[in-house]
């Protein structure tokens, strides 16, 4: 193949490659962003439905504990054959029944049978059935608030049920019960794009705005369990189907995405989910997702565009280059050719005194390549240097004049002259800081004095504030002792903190939320000061060199930070230290010598 054509081949190879990459990363950058916007309004969306749902139930809760006071139930279940006041009575439910605006609600005696209902007058009444086997029924007779879910056996309906006992010379002798309809609720929320399901212990989905999925369990179930929940008659002779639902993606701790099959299609929702403890259902949230990838598609083939634009620009700009070069080119080579025939008229000796002249240039030039090279390197460490050491007091300063403009503003010029004058400070302390830096190959010849250590560890912790300010990490300093003096340099010992400080928050980085602990201690006539952190710990086989100079494990990182710290502790008489904790994370430890009592 010829050299032109398999450059050509190369390169529309290499903007394939390009092509492709930029849709595929536009592809999953939008769907993720729609991902966490989409859960987050299902989070808020499924608070408000399941505020609604509590706030319906609580609706209902005290009617039994009121309607059991009326002295009307007591006379009837003394006497539950006088048909006067069976039909008083049943009026009596009737219209609490239309004021409460509730499904049913009707009165048993002590063996469970209907004596008077609310719906006395339909075409399937309660009255003559007996429901002793259902828990809310026993749960009133031992005196307690029944509560159940069941389907009903008369009526068919779904409903939750309330009971209370009526009480009569401190003997339980009836219980009135209180149905509540739950399709209202399903029907409140049904005009929704999400599908909402409440489901039981077992995980049967008994609400839902969707009636394909009643009645039909979230996990698979056992023989036993169904033979179990068949013979409660919670469900009446519904069939328990299994929902064919997997698990696909976790996105957060009460989010993911998955998957429902169903003879015809397999569907993906983005489901958020709540458990309400005390009776022991789940509410579920389930957003389709279809839409959102064909807007996360939309979104890379916009982007794909955008990008095939922008190449179709650069190739028109890179021929136009080419052919302004071939034109210089050609006037270059002009220009040579008459040169070249000047020169052939040159006389022997001119021709040596040229070749002396172009090699004492070369090797001119040569030496100070070489001379500038080694500038860029000690240069560029520097440099790499400095920022490393500087980049939190360049932080604090921008905040602090934020602060100081914002001050200004509101007329406050108090508060912005303190601002003023810790940038003052930082300034002063940049410039101390920048002279340390020699201390890499040299000893300071900083001199130690007598300081309280709580106030330097404060002022590392102002100046590293921005690292962190923004980020679900603190800084817990509440074993920090207010009264520790140590003989050291204040101004080294803070910049060895900020490093500490920083390299914990690097550590914690994307498993934040984190903490950093900072605690100070006396033992044998040692003072210690401890920056622990809750990041992944350091590898058991890379402990031994991390002061080693220029080791990292950062890329952006220059391997200097650590050791120039240790070497600031060992001019103070000290150490540092590293360990791994053994709940997970790393400790850095300065040990200083305690100052002797004069």
């Amino acid at each position: 193949m010829p050299e032109v054509l398999k450059n050509r081949y190369l390169v529309g190879i290499g903007i394939l490659c390009i092509l492709m990459l930029t849709f595929w990363i536009s592809h999953r950058i939008s769907w993720h962003n729609g991902i966490h916007k989409l859960s987050y309004n299902n989070q808020q969306q499924l608070e408000q439905f399941v505020g609604h749902f509590e706030s319906q139930l609580s609706r209902y809760q005290f009617i039994p504990q009121l309607v059991a006071k009326n002295f009307l139930l007591v006379e009837l279940l003394n006497d539950p054959t006088n048909d006067s006041l069976i039909d008083v009575v049943n009026l009596f439910l009737q219209e609490i029944n239309g004021i409460t605006d509730a499904s049913d609600t009707y009165l048993m005696d002590k063996s469970g049978l209907t004596l008077a209902a609310s719906n006395w007058g339909d075409e399937n009444p309660f009255v003559g059935q007996n429901f002793s086997f259902r828990p809310y029924f026993s749960e009133a007779m031992q005196g307690k608030v029944g509560r159940y879910f069941a389907l009903g056996t008369t009526s068919k309906k779904r409903g939750y049920y309330y009971s209370y006992p009526i009480i009569y010379n401190a003997d339980k002798i009836g219980v009135i019960a209180v149905k509540m309809d739950l399709s209202k609720i399903e029907k409140y929320w049904s005009e929704r794009q999400s599908q909402f399901i409440v489901s039981d212990p077992d995980g049967i989905i008994f609400i839902t705005t969707n009636p394909e999925w009643l009645y039909s369990s979230i996990v698979p179930l056992s023989a036993k369990s169904l033979e179990r929940i068949k013979a409660s008659r919670r469900y009446g002779d519904s069939n328990i189907k299994a929902l064919k639902l997997a698990n696909k993606e976790t996105v957060s701790d009460s989010s993911r995405i998955i998957q429902i099959n169903t003879e015809d299609s397999a569907n993906e929702f983005l489901t958020n989910y709540h458990d309400m403890l005390e009776a022991g259902w789940s509410m579920r949230i389930l957003t389709p997702l279809e839409d959102l990838r064909q807007q996360s598609l939309v979104s890379a083939f916009t982007m794909l565009l955008l990008a095939l634009s922008m190449m179709l620009i650069g190739l028109l700009v890179w021929q136009w280059n080419r052919r302004h070069q071939e034109r210089e080119r050609f006037h270059q080579e002009a220009q040579k050719q008459l040169e070249k025939k000047v020169s052939l008229r040159t006389a022997d000796l001119q021709n040596e005194i040229d070749e002396h002249k172009q090699t004492e240039k070369t090797l001119r030039e040569t030496q100070g390549e070489l001379i500038q090279t080694a500038k860029l390197a000690v240069l560029g460490q520097m440099s790499a240097s400095i920022s490393h050491e500087l980049n939190n007091p360049l932080a604090a300063i921008r905040s602090y004049a934020d602060n100081a403009r914002k001050f200004l503003s509101i007329d406050k010029d108090g508060k912005a002259d303190e601002n003023l004058q810790r940038i003052a400070e930082l300034t002063d302390r940049m410039s101390r800081i920048s002279s340390q830096l020699k201390f890499f190959s040299r000893k300071s010849s900083g001199q130690l004095e007598m300081v309280n250590i709580a106030p330097i560890i404060q002022t590392a912790i102002e100046i590293s504030r921005p690292q962190f300010k923004n980020t679900d990490i603190t800084i817990d300093t509440d074993r920090v002792g207010g009264n520790i003096i140590a003989h050291v340099d204040f101004i080294q010992l803070e910049q060895v903190l900020i490093n500490l400080i920083n390299n914990a928050i690097h550590a914690i980085g994307s498993h934040a939320p984190g903490t950093i602990i900072i605690t100070t201690e006396r033992n044998k006539r040692r003072i210690m000061i401890h920056v622990d952190d809750t990041g992944p710990g350091i590898d058991e086989q890379k402990l031994e060199m991390i002061f080693e100079p220029f080791y990292t494990t950062r890329e952006s990182g220059l391997g200097l930070g650590l050791s120039i710290s240790a070497r600031i502790i060992d001019s103070m008489n000290g150490k540092l230290s590293a360990e791994n904790l053994n709940m997970g994370g790393a400790r850095f430890t300065i040990t200083l010598p305690e100052p002797e009592k004069r």
